[in-house]
């Protein structure tokens, strides 16, 4: 399969046939990322201000230049296994995730309050119980759905006792297929849907107005989250959802969870998973956890706006996910 036509489109037979998507790193990699890492924490720096002079990567530029690549038109994804998170304490190992995004693109904000690195790990809450808590600080499971900016970055610390799965789509894929098998539905998805902004959007508004689907510049890209979708219809000025609409949602979840189309990884310590939002859903199974808060499953995670700069439609200017990259890259 030739990358450069992929796009983000794949199914789980292209990605045991070609395993472009895994980089193994070795043990010159790896004395390389301690070696940057204990550096940037000796410049007594804030995370934040870390810069690449401040992380030095020589040797290991040539995989990233290849996970570039695979971002932006190959699978939409990588996985990077190996990474020394060992070596390091877990506000220690925030450098190392932060120093290696410095190489792929600039890290943007994911909440109202502004932070640009997010710890996912179960704080006891629920999504149902309250207004602006997301699914990332629960141990639910979280439907197929995308992040913000041109790709998510998820660093396993620690996994889960039980549980937590990490699974990957390309929504490309599923958009073709629900395009072939019914376009109706296809149409329908290409229409607004009304998400709920979880109380992060940075102009208050409570909601937002996008479709799930958009074509442009021969392209096909995605924004989707059916829970907060579905948690918006609690707005007195959101209308309600449709049949045909629940419909065109529920063959999306279909598509998702067939064996066809969903590929699952066991995210283990050191694990790096970077996928694209604009081409990919993802998920995570619900999980039981270790009543040793010390062991309790912790992920670190950053939104980045990559370098490499892929076309976006315009409808995505204003949402809470898209709407920094927009920014960013002065688009109008």
């Amino acid at each position: 399969m030739d990358n450069c036509a992929l796009k983000g489109d794949w199914l789980v037979q292209d990605l045991k046939n070609n395993k472009n998507w895994l980089f193994e790193l070795d043990h010159q990699d790896k004395d390389e990322i301690i070696e940057a890492t204990k550096y940037s924490i000796s410049t007594r720096k804030k995370l934040y201000d870390i810069t690449k002079s401040d992380f030095h990567l020589e040797k290991l530029t040539s995989k990233i230049n290849m996970i570039q690549k695979q971002l932006d038109s190959g699978f939409g994804f990588v996985l990077l296994r190996n990474l020394p998170v060992e070596q390091f304490n877990d506000e220690e190992v925030k450098y190392m995730l932060w120093g290696i995004g410095q190489y792929l693109g600039y890290p943007e904000i994911q909440d109202k309050a502004g932070s640009l690195l997010h710890v996912v790990t179960d704080t006891g809450s629920s999504v149902n119980k309250t207004d602006n808590i997301r699914g990332f600080q629960t141990n639910e499971e979280l439907q197929f759905h995308t992040d913000g900016a041109d790709v998510f970055a998820l660093l396993c610390l620690r996994n889960a006792k039980n549980g937590g799965l990490s699974k990957l789509v390309s929504s490309v894929a599923v958009f073709n297929e629900i395009e072939k098998t019914r376009p109706d539905l296809s149409e329908i998805l290409q229409e607004d849907f009304y998400f709920d902004s979880r109380a992060q959007n940075p102009n208050d508004d409570k909601f937002q107005k996008v479709p799930i689907f958009v074509k442009h510049d021969n392209l096909v890209s995605a924004l989707h989250k059916r829970r907060y979708i579905e948690t918006a219809q609690r707005f007195p000025d959101v209308p309600k959802l449709t049949e045909t609409q629940i419909e065109a949602m529920n063959l999306i979840d279909k598509l998702c969870n067939h064996e066809k189309f969903c590929f699952s990884i066991k995210l283990m310590p050191g694990d790096l998973e970077i996928a694209s939002n604009a081409t990919t859903f993802h998920s995570r199974e619900n999980y039981e956890d270790y009543s040793d808060p010390d062991k309790k499953r912790c992920m670190l995670r950053l939104w980045l706006t990559l370098f490499n700069k892929r076309p976006l439609p315009k409808v995505f200017k204003n949402t809470r996910e898209w709407g920094p990259t927009f920014q960013r890259r002065g688009l109008n």
